[in-house]
Formats: structure tokens, sequence, C-alpha cells
């Protein structure tokens, strides 16, 4: 079992109610101007005004007509988050449409099918090291088995390769460029970011799902996340799948699809499987850690001062308080997951979840969803504007990092790089006292215990189904 500790696609801010938007996404300097736009109007942060911009929209944008060596088909570039980004434009790629709407997959039906929400709490102690904590909201921890649910839940024809030789992996990216097949490619986060320089710390630990969407001379056209694609040579590629050893290379292709999708059956099959993460860990061991009782451990020890594992004896002040209050910010709001936990957007998969099967009860739980999202969203404002100036700066540093997705491809890397090291730099400024800090522990032990209450009456409801679905 790996638990990730950072560097995913990231995304987050304040979420404001869907707006149907139309825009033509041809350069990072238009979308931008339209995520702009839509800031003024509703007051989100970059990350979060992206975010809905994207799904409001439906992603169906056309991309620009000079870029050179891109698959015939491949149409949209980026995603609410990374994999599941990759996964809708493959999907969309590939002629696939949803039958209630005639349109490509949304990427909330997408993620919705790879599982939708979950909850993990973990505190991992190493000697020399401040405790590390995890606070993840997807139904799976790691991306490429998210990725691969959605994919056995749709049923398609893929062909899968997986391989420890370099020379096969490259003969197998090289056969799906060939064909001009997109390719869904597990790679690692870090190796990726850091191109063709050498060994980064926590190198082969966080695996991610991109997608290469065509070839120009000794570059590949990769949708890692940004809205237009970022160039990479074979080589530097090659490096970042070969680093997330457990993956052995694993690139997979679309081989038949229906021209339009009947996703009924998914979409039972993802919902039951959400409900019941819930209630049973998909660990040995770790039954503590997931769905209502991670979250309910967590509340606890948030505020209990005799407990060894409590935050008031682990994060009590300074340095410590600063890393777990920006550590559970960023999986709220960027680690593999979308603004608010996923939840808004798991509110979107219901409604089409509603839509598709006519059955209004989903419509019930993605209302309790949008709530849950609010509290979430409520909880991270807490930490956001908590007054300490460290905190405040490394979560709204944070925010920041996804922009760079959308900037053209060199500056990215160097200026993701100084902002990694600034926020790691700002736990010894952090001043917060033994005092305050359990003040904002108690504020956040308040907002959970909302949120609690929240999803056991969604996921109620998602349970109502269940037996009448199978």
């Amino acid at each position: 079992m790996c638990f990730p500790f950072g560097l995913a696609s990231p995304v987050g801010g304040r979420i404001a109610p869907a707006q149907r938007m139309e825009f033509t996404v041809t350069t990072q300097a238009d979308f931008k101007h339209a995520v702009r736009q839509r800031m003024k109007k509703t007051g989100e942060r970059y990350t979060a005004a992206r975010a809905m911009l994207l799904q409001s929209a439906n992603r169906a944008n056309s991309t620009s007509p000079s870029i050179k060596g891109l698959f015939r088909g491949y149409a949209s570039f980026g995603g609410i988050c990374r994999d599941t980004g990759a996964l809708r434009n493959t999907l969309a790629a590939a002629g696939i449409t949803a039958p209630h709407t005639g349109q490509p997959c949304s990427e909330a039906l997408v993620s919705g099918l790879c599982g939708g929400v979950g909850f993990l709490y973990a505190v991992f102690e190493y000697k020399g090291m401040p405790p590390l904590l995890s606070v993840m909201c997807r139904f799976d921890t790691m991306p490429d088995s998210y990725i691969a649910g959605g994919i056995e839940r749709l049923g398609l024809k893929v062909k899968t390769s997986e391989t420890a030789s370099a020379t096969t992996a490259r003969k197998a990216l090289d056969a799906a460029i060939a064909d001009e097949r997109p390719a869904l490619c597990v790679v690692d986060c870090v190796g990726l970011a850091a191109g063709d320089e050498g060994p980064m710390k926590m190198c082969g630990m966080a695996p991610t799902v991109v997608a290469v969407a065509g070839a120009d001379g000794d570059d590949l056209l990769i949708d890692d996340g940004g809205v237009t694609p970022r160039r990479m040579s074979f080589e530097q590629f090659s490096r970042a799948r070969a680093l997330y050893k457990k993956a052995k290379n694993r690139l997979i292709t679309i081989e038949t699809a229906p021209q339009s999708l009947d996703p009924t059956a998914p979409v039972r099959a993802a919902v039951s499987a959400t409900a019941d993460r819930y209630f049973n860990a998909p660990y040995k061991g770790f039954a503590s850690n997931f769905g209502f009782a991670g979250l309910e451990k967590w509340q606890r020890l948030l505020t209990d001062a005799k407990d060894k594992k409590g935050w008031p004896a682990l994060f009590g002040e300074g340095k410590t308080a600063y890393l777990a209050l920006r550590r559970t910010y960023d999986g709220i709001e960027h680690e593999f997951t979308a603004p608010a936990a996923g939840r808004p957007l798991y509110a979107d998969f219901l409604g089409e979840a509603a839509a598709i099967t006519g059955d209004k009860h989903y419509a019930r739980a993605a209302d309790a969803y949008r709530r849950a999202g609010e509290g979430w969203q409520a909880l991270t404002d807490t930490i956001a504007a908590c007054g300490d100036p460290a905190v405040e700066q490394g979560c709204a540093l944070g925010d920041s990092a996804r922009e760079l997705f959308d900037e053209a491809d060199c500056p990215r890397r160097s200026e993701a790089e100084t902002i990694a090291r600034e926020r790691i730099t700002l736990a010894q400024s952090c001043t917060l006292s033994k005092d305050r800090a359990a003040e904002i522990f108690s504020q956040l032990a308040e907002r959970l215990s909302e949120i609690i209450a929240i999803e056991r009456e969604a996921v109620s409801v998602l349970q109502s189904r269940v037996g009448r679905d199978s």
C-alpha cells in the first residue's frame, strides 16, 4: 500500500454556483482571460474558477488547428484533475458521446464512474522528520487505480501494455503513435515535473495518468493538466514512466468503443462502490482510516489533548501546526481532487446520474453533496484565513501553482519548484501558539461535524438505491 505525499494536479479555491459560459480555447492566454473574467464575477480564486469554467463549458472546446503533430480527433486538453481530464479527453478523441447529452462525456461523469469521492486520514511518523499528514478525498488514493476503475466500469475494449523493459515500452508507445491512438500512460509526478534533470527526492512514490496526444519530431504532445499540450522529449517522458516502477510502464489505448456510451449500468455500479467505500476500507489494517471511520477519527483527534496521536500533541504549535494545516488544505483543495474535496464535482455527476437513469433520488443525493462541498470549502477557508501570515501565504501559494499548468512549457517547472521551496521555508516563520492552534483545530472539528452529518445523509440516499439498482 502506498499513500502519495503530494505533487499532484492542484486545484482549489472558493466555489460559486456553476454558471453556463461558452468560450473557445485556442491559447493559454484565451483560457486565462476567461478564468479571470469569471473570478471578477464570482470572487473565486483562480483554481476554483478554472475548475467551474471547465465543467460548466463541458470542455468541448477546439484546440488550435496549428498544433503540429496532434492526433486526429484530439480536440480538447486539460481537466479539473490531471488524470480524469486525460481520460475524458481520450474518450472524446475516440468519438464516444453520452446519450443524455449527445456530447462528449463531462469530466464529472468520468470522475464519478472512476468512483468519485471518498476519504482517508493517515499520519506517518519517521525518525528525524515531523509527522506527515495525509488527508485524501477521492474514492481511490492512487490515480492509476482510480482511472483503471473507470475504464473497467465503462467496459471499453482496451489494449494494455506493461513491461519492465524500456525498449519494449518504447515500442508500445511508437505503435500507438503510428496508429494515431491517444495513449493513457502512468507516470511519476516528480519525474514528470523534473523533466531531464536528475532524480529528485520522493521520485517513484506518486503516480499520475497523462495522455500522449501527438508527436512532432523528437517531441511528444502530452495532455498533463494544462489547456494546451506540453512538449516533452521521448527520453524525458520515458524517464517519467520508468520512475514509477509498480506500473511497469503501463500504457492503455482504446481499441474499439461504441459511438454512444450507455452509462446506465456503470453509473449504478460506481455509485454502489462509492457508498460501500464509506464503510469498508480497501486495505486490511486500515479500517479506522477510511470513510466515516476516518472522518470521525480525524474529528476526535483534532481536539483530543490526551491522545498522543491527537493534534494538540502532534501538531501543537509553530512549524508542526503550519505543516498540518497546510497539508490539510492541500489534501482538500489540491491533491488528486477537485476543489472542496471534490464534492461539488461529484454532485454534478449525481445530477447526470439522475438524468441518465431517470432516478430522482440521485438528484437528492446531489443536493446533499453540494452542501457538503460548502462545508469542506468553509473548512479550508478557516485555514486560509486563520490569521497566521505563514499559513495564509502557504495556502495562497498552493492555489497559484494550478495557474502554472496553463502557462507555456518552459517556465512552468522552475516556477513550480520555487513555489514548493517557499512553502517549505514558510514553516519556520509560523507564529501559531498552542492556544491559538487549539482554537483553529476546534473550529475545524466543528466544521467536520457538520460535514459528517451531511455526508451520512447523502450516503444514506445512495445506499437506498443500491438494492434497487442491482
